[in-house]
């Protein structure tokens, strides 16, 4: 079993407080809206204005932040948190992708404190090109109130003790459900093979949640990069007016166009 991070509990995280919420229902499942203006302050936030290049943050995050370390990766809070209790856990080493590895650690330590870990790929809302992944102390019950079936296809990975589903919805949502270690062997394979340029992933109750990119920011529908947070049921923004005028079918429009079409969903 890899080295996990310790009890949640004892670490420091930033507190999350949203300036207001809202609530709707996208594909009849309740979401909750968040006004976080704060995050229009993070450095490097994905919008069409980010250049193409910028400076490694991540070394001086870590000499000033770190509050964990091991078998290379380590753990700070979360300076613009979208949820309670928010951790992030990084790869000291510079890599772009989640390698099984840190998979492992992310969804042992998930599994031990029953929470929710998240993960953006570059391309898929993450904020700085170094793979990492978030934890928050929170659950919540978007997609567990959708249905699902078995998947199988021939280029699914073969990796023993997993089970593969796909959610009842019409973008893809592909499940990797099993042990910590089987789930991320398979995840990180499916990363791998992935055609798409991006992905993001949302991790609880023992399953793990693959949703493959068509695009970063879905505009008209969603005014920012659509991330895990979103695919999770937590629609974070920025900005007051986008907040107050986003309806179901806006929110349902953004996961659509995001996605990848489901083929019999």
């Amino acid at each position: 079993m890899p080295l996990l991070p310790p009890d949640p509990a004892t670490l420091n995280a930033t507190a999350f407080r949203a300036a207001a919420r809202r609530d709707l229902r996208v594909f009849g499942a309740e979401v909750e809206l968040v006004l976080l203006p704060e995050r229009a302050a993070r450095p490097s936030r994905p919008t069409p204005q980010r250049p193409p290049f910028g400076k490694d943050p991540v070394p001086r995050i870590l000499a000033a932040e770190a509050q964990w370390r091991g078998d290379g990766l380590a753990l700070t809070g979360n300076r613009y948190p979208f949820a309670a209790g928010q951790h992030i856990l990084w790869l000291e080493q510079p890599a772009r992708e989640p390698g099984e590895e840190l998979l492992a650690v992310l969804f042992g330590w998930n599994d031990a404190h029953r929470g929710t870990a998240l993960l953006n790929t570059i391309g898929a809302a993450a904020s700085i090109a170094r793979a990492h992944a978030h934890w928050t102390a929170e659950r919540l019950p978007f997609l567990g109130a959708f249905g699902e079936r078995p998947l199988a296809a021939d280029w699914l990975p073969e990796a023993g003790g997993v089970a593969f589903v796909q959610k009842a919805l019409p973008y893809v949502l592909l499940g990797v459900r099993g042990a910590a270690a089987a789930r991320a062997r398979a995840v990180a394979a499916l990363l791998r093979q992935r055609l798409c340029t991006a992905a993001n992933v949302v991790d609880a109750d023992g399953t793990a949640w693959i949703y493959p990119r068509s695009r970063e920011t879905p505009a008209p529908h969603f005014p920012a990069a659509l991330g895990a947070a979103e695919v999770w049921g937590r629609w974070c923004y920025a900005d007051e007016a986008p907040f107050r005028a986003a309806t179901a079918h806006d929110l349902e429009q953004a996961l659509v166009v995001a996605g990848c079409a489901a083929t019999d969903a």
